[in-house]
């Protein structure tokens, strides 16, 4: 396991279970509540305002977006009964939903929003009970491109707000109020000292304000008459369960937006548990469910409200990089001053106050960088010539969807209008592509056994089964059998130091695929207690030459060339890769 890139580890001050002092706490969490205040605000704003929503409306789902964010944000630290990821993770409204959000609020209001949210995070739950199963589709490739469209479906709302000002406002108002606020953000971004970086949303867009301020098209009216303390009235009047056609047409966009989000909460929660330790340890994706679990929950709640739904910001990887700082102290004092903001209207107020140039110019330099993390994430592991068509084909159809250049007319009809999103389209490309080159790839070997060193015979004749099926010669066969061997004793040794009985007799099912660099083995069990992984790290160079069990693992270690131990709540997955030369 490494530590994150460009990263090191000794800036870390506190690790997640490290509690600051208490003024510091409080310091860090009203400082990252209030940054990321303004980019939830915003995120609500543009939904509410393309979509022409009451103001009613938009006060409602600022707060409870904000609300929900806060209780998220302490869940995500606190971890509570199992939801959760024990790390500082601050959660918010969802960018990636902006596009769809604003369909359904045009076609049915908040009502259509509602229910459309609440299918996602049925959904979303379900990815949390079987996330084991998705681990062949949440690859870099589809995680990537998935992120890279979501910036294409949103960009282009981010355009149209550029021009919206007032029918009496000079010509050159937008342009120029534009062009401050995007100059002002872009500079900072690049040239800002890392001290003033940290509030560049809050500099940005108040220079654009300033601007505007000059063309007369600032208006702080809505401040002056919001009250201090308040609570907005509900502005939804339930679910809409007709379902009618246009809740079919828009579910398939709204199913992608729920896999892009719990995506995004997935890479988040692994890269959050290797900024948050000291020393480097296998990734407990149990946690990672529970990160999910929390957001599906969440998700849930919001679609009830009427409201988007919500994913992991970066504010907490910026505060890992930036200040060193991962404690879950501090998440829970982020969330605490989130849910405070939402009962302060003027605070409300003020953000809803920012002319729509100023939020066309942030959110457009915010999801170019938001399609640029997407390409990071889809080359950051190399991918071959085959991973590289798949993924700009599909980038490319879902654009020519979004702007309407691939069959403009079809789009327009009832069957159309399900793949018109961008996100749709491009989703359900890549998704099939994988499908395409999964059933035609090298084919999948598999045997069930018990758990135990009575399979250890009918595990070797499986596996030199297949050595001879792909010609393997005698000494590749023989690292192959040594190195599921020890994987199978390892995992047995666990079987033994796990002082409680199982219910029932534990199964193995073993999967071999043969590759070009050799065998991918992999190792399927219920779950249990340790990670081979991490007591591979424990071992050092010096295992005890007295215990069995260090033996073994220094053996698995020799005989193959990598091994991931990923443990689940419903599952335990051990993958070993062994080199065929």
């Amino acid at each position: 396991m490494t530590s994150q890139p460009g990263v090191p580890r000794a800036t870390l001050r506190f690790a997640a279970d490290e509690p600051p002092p208490l003024a510091f706490s409080i310091v860090v969490g009203l400082q990252t509540a209030i940054l990321v205040c303004v980019p939830l605000v915003v995120v609500t704003t543009i939904a509410a305002r393309v979509a022409n929503q009451s103001d009613a409306y938009l006060s409602w789902a600022v707060f409870a977006s904000m609300v929900m964010g806060g209780v998220l944000t302490i869940v995500q630290a606190r971890r509570v009964g199992g939801i959760g990821g024990g790390t500082l993770t601050v959660m918010g409204a969802s960018g990636a939903s902006i596009g769809v959000a604003v369909l359904a609020l045009v076609a049915g209001g908040p009502p259509l929003l509602g229910i459309l949210v609440v299918a996602s995070a049925i959904c979303q739950l379900a990815f949390a009970a079987r996330l084991a199963l998705l681990r062949r589709i949440i690859t870099p490739v589809v995680s990537g491109t998935l992120t890279a469209l979501v910036a294409v479906t949103v960009i282009p709302l981010g355009f149209a707000m550029l021009t919206r000002v007032p029918e009496n406002a000079p010509p050159a108002a937008a342009p120029t109020v534009a062009a401050v606020t995007m100059l002002c953000v872009v500079g900072l971004m690049l040239r800002g000292p890392r001290i003033v970086r940290a509030w560049n949303p809050v500099i940005g867009i108040g220079a654009g304000c300033v601007c505007a301020a000059f063309f007369g098209i600032l208006d702080f009216g809505r401040v002056a008459d919001a009250d201090w303390l308040g609570i907005p009235a509900v502005a939804t009047s339930g679910l809409d369960l007709s379902f009618d056609p246009g809740f079919w047409v828009l579910l398939p966009g709204f199913l992608f937006v729920s896999f892009v989000i719990t995506v995004r909460q997935v890479s988040h929660s692994v890269q959050m548990q290797r900024l948050s330790r000291r020393e480097p340890k296998a990734i407990d994706f149990r946690r990672v469910q529970g990160g999910v679990a929390a957001c599906g929950a969440g998700t849930l709640v919001s679609g009830f409200a009427g409201v988007l739904p919500p994913w992991p910001y970066t504010a907490g990887i910026a505060l890992a990089t930036g200040l060193g700082v991962t404690a879950r102290r501090v998440g829970i004092y982020v969330g605490a001053f989130f849910i405070a903001f939402a009962f302060v209207p003027k605070i409300t107020a003020l953000v809803l106050s920012i002319p729509p140039p100023v939020l066309g110019a942030y959110i457009t330099v915010i999801f170019a960088l938001t399609f640029v993390q997407g390409m990071r994430v889809l080359f950051q592991e190399g991918i071959d010539r085959q991973q590289s068509l798949v993924a700009g084909l599909a980038f490319w159809i879902g654009a020519g969807i979004q702007f309407q250049a691939i069959f403009p007319s079809h789009l327009a009809t009832p069957t159309g209008r399900m793949l018109a999103n961008g996100l749709t389209a491009g989703g359900v490309t890549i998704l099939l592509l994988n499908l395409f080159l999964e059933l035609t790839g090298p084919r999948r070997h598999r045997t069930e056994m018990a758990l135990g060193p009575e399979s250890l015979p009918g595990l070797d004749r499986f596996l030199v089964d297949f050595a001879a099926r792909y010609k393997w010669d005698a000494t590749a066969t023989d690292r192959l059998r040594a190195a599921s061997e020890e994987a199978l004793l390892s995992l047995l040794g666990q079987e033994e130091d796990d002082h409680t009985s199982p219910p029932t007799e534990r199964r193995l099912r073993v999967v071999a695929r043969n590759a070009r660099f050799g065998a991918l083995l992999e190792f399927t069990a219920g779950t249990n207690t340790g990670n081979l992984e991490n007591e591979m790290m424990l071992l050092g160079n010096a295992p005890d030459p007295t215990s069995e069990r260090d033996l073994s693992l220094a053996l698995l270690r020799h005989h193959a060339s990598s091994v991931r131990h990923h443990q689940y709540h419903n599952v335990d997955i051990l993958t070993v890769r062994v080199e065929r030369g």
